[in-house]
């Protein structure tokens, strides 16, 4: 009972759903600032090309022998699919959140691509960081910056991206996909990301 909702949490925050749920929270919040169509297009952008588009790479890689399983547990496995979803991060950078009036999206998403980079080239040096680790840690902080930043009445989302935050490391750890040193090295990777690029936002 226990290890099943522990596995939940690995599933319900996967790295590739993150990316729609800090955007859906940011419009939920700063709405008032779009058009309900600008909303929905850059919504639904997102969703396809940090969702479908992925799994869809995924998926053609598997019958190709790039990859044994969808939950790439070879840190060499990695590579590719890294590169992959880094470059559509760069893709959504200059061309669907511009830093002009989206800014803290194309912060967050800056966050995101740094990340990525970062987690490729350890990907070179066979280390295995947590996806999962780098992936809720990222947006839990997000939440809390962002609440900061407009001192908005959010105090139930940082809750509850604190204790996914917990979820996710303590799914990662008792499922022995990782070990503690991968799931910190995520955790630190995913909050200094955030924070080095959160500065942008009072600019």
């Amino acid at each position: 009972m226990i290890k099943s909702f522990l596995r939940l949490g690995s599933y319900l925050f996967h790295p590739l759903w993150l990316s729609t749920y800090a955007i859906v929270f940011y419009f939920s919040y700063s709405g008032f600032m779009y058009t309900y169509e600008n909303m929905l297009a850059k919504i639904f952008a997102t969703i396809i090309l940090t969702v479908f588009l992925p799994l869809l790479f995924l998926i053609l890689l598997k019958p190709l022998k790039i990859i044994e399983s969808l939950h790439l547990n070879d840190v060499k496995e990695r590579r590719i699919p890294l590169l992959f979803f880094t470059s559509v991060t760069a893709f959504i950078l200059n061309f669907i959140f511009d830093p002009i009036q989206y800014k803290i999206p194309f912060y967050f998403f800056s966050a995101v691509f740094f990340t990525g980079i970062i987690c490729i080239l350890l990907s070179f040096l066979n280390y295995k960081i947590s996806l999962h680790s780098a992936g809720i840690s990222s947006i839990s902080t997000f939440i809390i910056a962002f609440s900061l930043f407009y001192q908005t009445q959010t105090l139930i989302f940082v809750a509850l991206s604190i204790f996914a935050t917990g979820w996710v490391l303590s799914s990662r750890l008792t499922l022995k996909a990782h070990n503690l040193n991968e799931l910190i090295t995520g955790l630190i990777l995913g909050t200094g990301s955030q924070l080095i690029f959160v500065q942008f936002w009072y600019n």
